[in-house]
């Protein structure tokens, strides 16, 4: 494998850690969300069967679902470094934990090779290239051996915020009305409406609440507690803030009282049952 490699090259493959060429991409708040919601499926495909290898196909879907928002987004969306940067970091991460696809880790060299065209980044980045593509792209990575902490449920999206979320090329639309804990997993109503863009405030004038069928029958008003739902502006772009300080949410009075005070969710499990609905 060292053929033809420095010996510059070779002590750098032999120390840097994920943490450190993370750290050349600068852009902290990135890693960090896409790092969490890695280690959020991945904890969850580790439960009950913590022998195995993840399946990447427990991970990769769900994750590329949300994350598509900024890695398939035009240039009005996110910036072309922006997406060089998430592809190499989603590549990285994978990496750190066990797993590894060749058509990310493809797209996260070929993102290395625009940002030090681009000078995007520092010369220290440039110098460890080849390090960091031999090490977190071309090597096979180690399995983990154990699950990954759960994040936090620390949020930044407060009461009266109307949010769009985007799964595939729908865009959805729910309204916070307060956090679950103090600062925590804001629990959300849906809107009815379902668009093919992020909808204007006055688009949600006189929308109805969408409730939840259940086995009586009757369609009640539903309310999710969401963790995951942390960053504003978020990361991914999936989320992106249609209005704050919103006095009232979406008309539920068409609804039956709800069953409890809301379902205990996270972004995952919302953002897959709102997938081709």
């Amino acid at each position: 494998m060292g053929r033809g490699k420095s010996a510059a090259t070779m002590t750098a493959m032999q120390t840097m850690t994920h943490a450190q060429a993370l750290k050349k991409l600068a852009a902290d708040t990135l890693v960090q969300a896409l790092d969490e919601d890695i280690a959020r499926l991945v904890a969850a495909a580790m439960l009950g069967n913590r022998k195995d290898p993840v399946d990447p196909g427990r991970v990769l879907p769900p994750l590329l679902q949300r994350w598509n928002c900024v890695l398939q987004a035009g240039d009005e969306v996110a910036s072309a470094p922006y997406r060089h940067k998430t592809a190499v970091a989603l590549a990285i991460l994978l990496h750190k934990y066990g797993m590894a696809d060749q058509a990310i880790n493809a797209r996260a060299e070929a993102g290395i090779d625009a940002l030090n065209q681009a000078v995007a980044l520092s010369d220290d980045f440039f110098r460890k290239t080849e390090a960091i593509k031999t090490t977190f792209l071309q090597m096979p990575p180690t399995p983990l051996k154990r699950a990954p902490a759960m994040p936090d449920s620390l949020s930044f999206y407060r009461a009266g915020d109307v949010v769009s979320l985007q799964v595939g090329a729908a865009f959805h639309v729910l309204y916070v009305h307060r956090c679950a804990r103090t600062n925590e997993s804001p629990v959300v109503e849906f809107y009815t409406p379902v668009f093919d863009h992020v909808p204007a405030m006055h688009e949600l004038e006189g929308a109805c609440a969408r409730g939840q069928r259940y086995n009586d029958g009757r369609e009640r008003i539903s309310q999710y507690s969401v963790s995951g739902m942390k960053f504003m502006p978020d990361p991914a772009a999936q989320l992106v803030l249609v209005k704050a300080c919103v006095e009232a949410g979406p008309d539920n009075r068409h609804l039956a009282p709800s069953v409890g005070l809301y379902t205990v969710s996270d972004i995952f499990r919302v953002q897959q049952g709102l997938e081709g609905g």
